[in-house]
């Protein structure tokens, strides 16, 4: 049985409760950035732009981000700088096949990407025009203007809550380019959704491999304004693979949401997914300048024991990874 069974988990919210008490997150800052729409060569007034806001959180030792649509990002919680803005940085327009399509065509889908300096954190903010977010490495030179290389594409399946096989499980198409600027590897979804990664030493060629599935997980997330977990509570359900292509693990949810973590050559099996604890992050609209109005989103935090990785998903099913900070 490769999917957790959650309701293991609804005894350790008491004991994990008392962890996250007096451990909320704090806000840090926030940036309205501008993302231009596929074959828009310009930035112009009316250019729409996402906001992200950027938060501390304790417990998990993490830099959280998320924009004003409920999409999250993390990384481990670095040493931040005392100027809090952003710099645009450069683009990328990237075509991603869904997965019923072999080869890229006049037809095949393509997705405006921005990336900006985030100069507290040291960080590239890449932000898609689906308002999905990822943070990346900055390189001690950052080349700006360079094409991205098509690197490799793969098919990933996910499984609903109560299937055991793949028979019949979601096919999502993602296409994986290496970022000639700042030499990290950019994952998209059919849908838009973006994750960030380290790249190998050379690409795979012209024969990739497939992706290796681990495990799943079904993962229950509460709303902002929701209590207890409760029969009715939204459960996502979740895959891990194997990239060998990158020597990565990529988290990737039904909604097509994807995070991706180095690999260390092996994981644990039938450990269990442990609730860590909760979070309310409020995330303004652009231009907003308070958090009166602000939209509220719930995020959870569990620890894939498998993997030794904390993963955050928010109320929107987007989904987000990191080792476990010691």
């Amino acid at each position: 049985m490769k999917h957790f069974v959650f309701g293991l988990l609804i005894s350790l919210l008491a004991m994990e409760s008392v962890k996250a008490q007096g451990e909320k997150p704090k806000h840090l800052y926030g940036h309205d950035v501008k993302v231009r729409a596929v074959g828009e060569l310009n930035f112009k007034a009316d250019t729409p732009k996402v906001a992200v806001e950027f938060f501390h959180d304790p417990v998990g030792k993490a830099l959280l981000a998320i924009s004003d649509s409920g999409n999250i990002a993390v990384v481990p919680f670095p040493k931040l700088n005392a100027v809090k803005s952003s710099e645009w940085a450069f683009a990328h327009e990237l075509r991603v096949r869904k997965s019923t399509e072999e080869t890229f065509s006049k037809d095949t889908k393509k997705y405006s990407i921005e990336a900006y300096k985030d100069l507290a954190s040291g960080m590239i903010l890449y932000v898609s025009d689906q308002k999905s977010i990822a943070l990346g490495s900055t390189p001690k030179k950052l080349n700006e203007g360079a094409d991205p290389a098509f690197h490799h594409g793969l098919t990933f399946k996910v499984r609903g809550v109560m299937e055991q096989n793949f028979a019949n499980a979601k096919a999502i198409g993602v296409d994986v380019s290496k970022d000639g600027n700042a030499g990290d590897l950019i994952y998209v979804s059919e849908g838009g959704q973006i994750a960030v990664g380290r790249a190998p030493a050379a690409p795979p060629g012209a024969n990739p491999k497939r992706p290796r599935s681990l495990h799943g997980l079904s993962i229950k997330s509460r709303k902002s304004n929701e209590g207890d977990f409760t029969p009715k509570t939204r459960v996502y359900s979740a895959e891990v693979f194997e990239d060998p292509n990158a020597n990565l693990l990529v988290f990737i949810c039904e909604t097509g949401s994807l995070s991706v973590v180095p690999y260390g050559g092996s994981v644990k099996m039938n450990q269990g997914l442990l609730w860590s604890h909760a979070l309310t992050l409020g995330a303004r609209k652009p231009g907003e300048k308070d958090f009166e109005k602000a939209a509220k989103y719930g995020v959870e935090a569990f620890i894939d024991q498998n993997s030794g990785t904390m993963i955050y998903i928010s109320e929107t099913g987007s989904i987000a990874a990191l080792p476990v900070q010691k």
